[in-house]
């Protein structure tokens, strides 16, 4: 598989294209979503407008990670900022939010204003998912599952109080394959927290600047025009 990703960046580099990685994390990222997601549709388009072509590549979060800060590919759709990633990418400007927060079943009267309210409930997490820190912090009783899915399926079927997911992921899925399920779940606001979603290219690329440059120029001509509003629409956040 190594061999295959090289020899497909090192192609689409003589191309002209640049080379992106994305993961799978639907509505955002997917191979089997319009455009490939929306994120990776949307900074497909910036790019278009910037007169460049791009190429993505779909892997494991961890390996696009590495294939990004390495080098071999060009860059990664979906980067949150960080201290420590600010050592080895420069950041786009944000092109969507990622609200990450609780859903509860529609009718409680569960309310917080800060999370240590939350101290009577059951959460529902995601095994391997990277918690927001302050929900970690809270030490708050939590039980994990397998998936996004499964834990509003919990949620719904009175397992768990609150699920702990982000608002674009649960809406997707509630007008998807738990299409059922819509009317008995909703959103509990505020979000735990908001983490803008970017575009990263590593600080070692010789033309990572530009490449950055250029996308901002992209995104800016889609939000002046109204393109990037209309694209996010669909998430209904």
């Amino acid at each position: 598989m190594l061999v295959i990703s090289l020899s497909f960046c090192a192609g689409a580099a003589r191309a002209g294209a640049i080379v992106l990685g994305a993961t799978e994390y639907p509505p955002y990222m997917s191979p089997r979503l319009p455009g490939g997601g929306l994120a990776v549709a949307i900074v497909s388009e910036a790019f278009q407008r910037a007169g460049l072509q791009t190429k993505i590549v779909y892997l494991p979060w961890s390996r696009a990670m590495s294939e990004a800060g390495s080098g071999q590919l060009d860059g990664i759709i979906g980067l949150w900022e960080t201290a420590e990633r600010k050592q080895r990418f420069l950041f786009s400007k944000p092109f969507l939010d990622n609200h990450i927060g609780l859903f509860k079943r529609s009718g409680d009267a569960i309310r917080y204003q800060r999370l240590s309210d939350l101290k009577p409930y059951t959460i529902g997490t995601v095994r391997g998912y990277a918690n927001p820190e302050a929900f970690e912090q809270a030490r708050l009783k939590t039980d994990e599952t397998l998936s996004d899915a499964s834990n509003l399926a919990k949620l719904a079927a009175r397992h768990i109080d609150l699920a702990l997911i982000d608002h674009g992921v649960a809406n997707y899925l509630l007008r998807g394959n738990l299409a059922a399920l819509a009317e008995k779940l909703e959103w509990l606001p505020p979000a735990v927290v908001t983490y803008p979603m970017r575009l990263g290219i590593a600080r070692n690329q010789a033309e990572g600047e530009k490449r950055i440059q250029a996308f901002n120029r992209g995104l800016d001509a889609m939000q002046r025009d109204g393109t990037l509003e209309k694209m996010l629409k669909p998430l209904g956040i």
